[in-house]
């Protein structure tokens, strides 16, 4: 297996449970640090994104899977250059993958796409797989770009994929200051720093635990026989942004200050998934309630490590 960006905030969950399962993989990241790895899944092989890039036909020639999860965007990045999205993720990404396809047309590719964004907006009730993709931010779009690129090499190159859209995960290893509400907002906990909520903080969103995430990036991976399929990946379940807060305080005796202002033109106001799909095939369903994730955020010293 092999993991482009397995050092980021999913990767890093994956990896752990790979680990767990005594698995090994090669994980592709941008830097060359393997800290995280020497302490949690030391048997991982690791090389930068520029090694993996010059030598990716010797490195996948015999891979069974190639799992990616990179991306440099969240859904508020280049909002004023959206054609960004294109240049700087999905052009770089559709490469790795013509690349990848051609040199061993029998590996199985394992895509994280985007549950929270790419429907888009209008909807009030769970959102299935056939619902129609109509992203409103630039970082939705570049999913679905690649999406679409992924579909072209499978109907071209008869690339065996399967494309999990998944919905806000909680976890650890979260290392941007803006990505992840859950992160974001007990870092304000424990800073005392002011959270910025839009929209007041009603949306409705998915959660889910990265570690059910990093379990169903597993199924997928082994589910070969589900060729050219896209699965939600979510909880089903539909919690506002101000309840999640509301959740953090309480288990963790801090108050965050919140900031109100007004929606943005990304911001979309309900995203709850219908994952029967993803159970009927895998047998996969989302196992950790958001309580439980919450806890082991605000418990878990690598937060923002």
């Amino acid at each position: 297996m092999i993991i482009i960006g397995g050092n980021g905030f999913l990767g890093r969950h994956l990896c752990r449970h790979l680990h767990e399962l005594g698995r090994t993989a090669t994980i592709v990241s941008r830097t060359s640090d393997r800290e995280f790895l020497d302490n949690y899944a030391p048997e991982m092989r690791l090389m930068t994104a520029v090694d993996f890039a010059s030598h990716l036909e010797r490195e996948v020639a015999s891979a069974q899977t190639l799992v990616h999860l990179a991306s440099t965007s969240v859904p508020a990045t280049y909002v004023r250059q959206p054609w960004l999205e294109l240049t700087t993720n999905v052009a770089p990404a559709f490469e790795i993958l013509a690349r990848a396809v051609a040199v061993n047309p029998g590996i199985r590719l394992v895509f994280l796409s985007s549950g929270g964004t790419i429907y888009g907006t209008g909807h009030n009730s769970p959102i299935g797989e056939d619902m129609p993709a109509q992203p409103i931010s630039p970082y939705g779009y570049g999913k679905l770009a690649l999406e679409e690129a992924i579909r072209f090499l499978g109907r071209s190159a008869s690339l065996n994929y399967a494309i999990l859209r998944v919905s806000n995960p909680v976890g650890s290893f979260q290392m941007r200051p803006d990505q992840g509400i859950a992160s974001v907002a007990w870092r304000a906990a424990r800073s005392g720093e002011v959270l910025t909520l839009f929209n007041g903080g009603e949306q409705i969103r998915d959660f889910i635990d990265a570690d059910d995430v990093a379990r169903a990036i597993v199924a997928a991976a082994d589910g070969k026989e589900y060729r050219a399929v896209t699965w939600n990946v979510g909880s089903g379940v539909g919690t506002r942004v101000t309840a999640l807060l509301d959740l953090i305080e309480s288990l963790s005796g801090l108050s965050i200050r919140r900031k109100l202002q007004p929606g943005r033109a990304t911001d979309v106001s309900y995203s709850v998934l219908d994952c029967s799909r993803v159970l009927q095939d895998l047998g996969w369903q989302a196992r950790i309630p958001l309580e439980e994730s919450v806890h082991k955020l605000i418990s878990d010293k690598t937060i923002g490590t």
